[in-house]
């Protein structure tokens, strides 16, 4: 049986393969970077390059770790979406084979060789990837100094890590995939409606950063190093809960839209929106966790303007780092938001090839779909990069206090970097205009 996965792995198209494994060609190539510039911070640590000292540099390590949470769930999203490229077809192929009588152990294990072998593939191609960034790495001053490529090597161990770690994850997401295939089958192949989400995630999300708040005051008399670690838990876990959160508010804006629709395209918007709400976040969630990280750095300015200029050259590399710092997290944000967008909206063309073929044999114009996809896009997308960042001021407003959360720069830093976020997404989004035409000059109708 497993024989059969290089075959169904060909049968999917070259082209959604080829998506799939440059989306863990970015996860891999981005993660080993954070994590070389992690490492990099705890080297200079133990030997502080001068007028450093150990005591002095202890904060790069904090600083640095923060940055790798914040990062953390855009990455791994972008690679489990990346499992889930091409997802309807692959749901179809599967179900017709439990159809036949293959068992829920047999489909699992076609998954896992199939998803694994794009993520190893994207493995590779991110560990070049991530030898390739290292010019660009190393020429970025941290503590007066920029970091050589020795420093940041993460070394083979962690190499290997990651490596295996990636086609893991690949394996993972694509099981948690094939729910639906294995409970019923003939529901995939009936191309049935899955069931609304619940109101209850957006419960989960205010647990999630009501916890934060209160873990973050709870500990605050504790040692330095555990009052960092929770909050970095905390924080990841409020990053998570924003994750679960977002297929929700899309699939409530896609009712909204609906319900409001004026327009054959906003109505046809509307309805993918409710139909497949995870699909779309897949595409905008990007930016709504590029933005929660814009929120949270937004008191960066206040920092810098409350400080005085000091003599003391310690201070003022550390304030230049921490703004260098940040402004380098949300870039590294924003690029993997845009990549995301771009990738998963080109697999969103292949995933309806079924549907805009009998679309089109309706007579349905072209530039109905063009008209629709981009309402389908920009609608959510303003609606969960505002929603991100607000959420992420207030989360900041409790933590730091409202005077440096709301300093008049940091919130326009956040708004320049939301607008340039916004233009960034909605341009990788369009480079799925010629994939769209080339799927819509082929008019035949055939079985998945």
């Amino acid at each position: 049986m497993l024989a059969l996965a290089p075959r169904l792995h060909r049968s999917g198209g070259s082209l959604t393969t080829g998506l799939a494994v440059a989306a863990f060609a970015v996860t891999t190539a981005f993660a080993l970077s954070v994590l070389g510039g992690l490492l990099g911070f705890v080297a200079r640590a133990d030997d502080p390059p001068a007028p450093f000292t150990r005591f002095d540099a202890g904060p790069y390590v904090i600083m640095a770790a923060i940055a790798g949470v914040l990062l953390l769930v855009p990455l791994v999203s972008l690679g489990g979406a990346a499992a889930r490229l091409g997802v309807s077809r692959r749901d179809a192929r599967l179900s017709t084979l439990r159809l036949l009588g293959v068992t829920p152990g047999e489909v699992v294990a076609l998954t896992v060789v199939e998803t694994a072998l794009q993520g190893l593939a994207g493995a590779l191609v991110g560990a070049v990837g991530y030898a390739a960034l290292m010019p660009v790495w190393t020429r970025i001053p941290f503590q007066g100094v920029p970091f050589t490529a020795g420093e940041l090597w993460v070394g083979l161990p962690a190499l290997a890590g990651v490596l295996l770690g990636v086609p893991l994850l690949a394996a993972l997401s694509g099981t948690v995939s094939l729910r639906r295939v294995v409970v019923s089958p003939l529901g995939v192949a009936r191309r049935q409606t899955p069931p609304a989400m619940r109101w209850y995630r957006a419960l989960l999300l205010l647990v999630a950063f009501g916890g934060f708040v209160a873990v973050t005051k709870l500990v605050s008399g504790l040692e330095a190093a555990v009052v960092y670690g929770f909050m970095l838990g905390m924080l990841g876990l409020a990053f998570a809960g924003l994750n679960l959160v977002g297929p929700w508010i899309i699939g409530l804006t896609g009712r909204v839209m609906a319900w409001r629709a004026r327009t054959p395209a906003t109505l046809l918007a509307a309805r993918r929106l409710v139909d497949d709400p995870r699909a779309s976040w897949r595409v905008v969630g990007g930016l709504g966790l590029a933005a929660f990280v814009a929120g949270c750095l937004s008191i960066l300015p206040a920092i810098a303007s409350t400080s005085p200029i000091s003599s003391d050259p310690v201070e003022r590399f550390l304030l230049q780092d921490v703004v260098t710092g940040g402004l380098l997290t949300l870039a590294i944000s924003f690029t993997v938001a845009a990549v995301s967008a771009g990738i998963q909206q080109a697999a969103s063309v292949l995933d309806r090839r079924r549907e805009y073929a009998l679309q089109r044999l309706a007579g349905v114009p072209v530039e109905l779909f063009d008209s629709a996809r981009r309402r389908e896009v920009l609608l959510p997308l303003l609606l969960v990069a505002g929603t991100s960042a607000g959420v992420a001021l207030v989360l900041s407003a409790l933590v730091f206090g409202a005077a440096s959360a709301t300093d008049g720069s940091g919130l326009l830093l956040v708004l320049g970097f939301l607008a340039g976020g916004v233009l960034l997404m909605l341009a990788a989004t369009e480079t799925s205009r010629p994939l769209l035409r080339s799927t819509l000059r082929d008019t035949v109708v055939r079985a998945d």
